[in-house]
């Protein structure tokens, strides 16, 4: 049986960041550290990060004043982040820079007047945060195609359109330029929204099912863009996600003669180190890894946590 590892694959530059900035955190504050929300979407890392003193508490009233309080990589509304700061609480600022970007239009739309569409999971932690950049008109979200053809707006001569940055690549360019042809002079604030991991992963992952039996993805399912991964790879494999080793079922390996394996951009290595492990008490195995392109994107820690 042949194992095939595809590159890029795992942590992105933001989650890296993110990481790094709680690590930091622990080793210089007392415990514990509050969180608006989990640090990144992946289960073995919420966990980690519990057992090390971070409590996620999305309610900031019940955060004890003057706490270390980390705002998480998927970001937070303006409303959040002035509660935190009315409880005296001391801010951290963990927000993927790659998110950030896509506040700052947001904010730019706010202040212009400039009508918005949102495109992405409206109950999605990085969706609510750019919503909450907004400070009176309420941005319109679209989640799929048809939402992109019925969608009705107040003033098409005004009007701008954001993504989520962990989206479907294939999809939204496609609900894009459903707007583009209902809308003609729909703004497009950021060129790209759709981040460079989630790019990569997604064009590794559609080309690793199209030479594998089976492909493992490695993630959570509360992760959005481990499900993008997982739907792409369905179209053209056997596909599973799972959170490690323990969630693997023997008989997936039924006829299965190559697997292909990557992981979701908050999902550490370790966890795909310890399934090849697993595997190999039942099958002699060769594990060869394919390079499609090479990632050196990286970000600063927060000048303040600099060593």
């Amino acid at each position: 049986m042949n194992i095939i590892l595809v590159k890029p694959r795992g942590f992105c530059a933001g989650v890296v960041r993110a990481i790094n900035i709680v690590n930091r955190i622990l080793s210089i504050h007392k415990i514990p550290i509050y969180m608006n929300h989990e640090l990144v979407h992946n289960n073995y890392v919420v966990n980690f990060l519990k057992k090390n003193g971070v409590v996620i508490s999305e309610n900031i009233n019940n955060i004890p004043k003057g706490s270390i309080f980390v705002i998480s990589a998927h970001g937070a509304s303006k409303n959040i982040i002035n509660d935190a700061h009315k409880r005296n609480l001391t801010v951290f600022d963990a927000t993927c820079p790659l998110v950030k970007k896509v506040h700052y239009q947001a904010s730019y739309a706010n202040k212009n007047n400039i009508d918005t569409i949102i495109i992405g999971n409206s109950q999605h932690q990085e969706v609510l945060g750019t919503i909450g950049q907004y400070d009176s008109a309420t941005p319109y979200i679209v989640e799929s195609l048809h939402d992109a053809s019925h969608i009705k707006v107040k003033n098409s001569n005004k009007l701008c359109f954001l993504t989520q940055t962990t989206l479907s690549i294939f999809n939204t360019y496609k609900i894009i330029n459903i707007l583009k042809n209902r809308f003609p002079n729909i703004l497009e604030l950021g060129k790209n929204n759709i981040c460079y991991a989630t790019n990569n992963r997604q064009q590794a992952v559609y080309k690793l099912a199209r030479i594998t039996d089976l492909v493992i993805i490695f993630g959570s399912n509360i992760s959005s863009n481990a499900n993008k991964l997982l739907e792409i790879a369905k179209k053209y494999s056997k596909a599973y996600m799972i959170d490690n080793f323990s969630c693997f079922k023997n008989q997936w390996l039924n006829g299965v003669g190559t697997i292909g394996i990557t992981s979701s951009a908050s999902t550490p290595e370790l966890l795909i180190r310890q399934f090849i492990k697993y595997i190999k008490q039942y099958s002699n195995i060769t594990v060869k890894e394919i390079i499609l392109s090479k990632e050196k994107l990286s970000f600063k820690l927060p000048k303040v946590l600099k060593i």
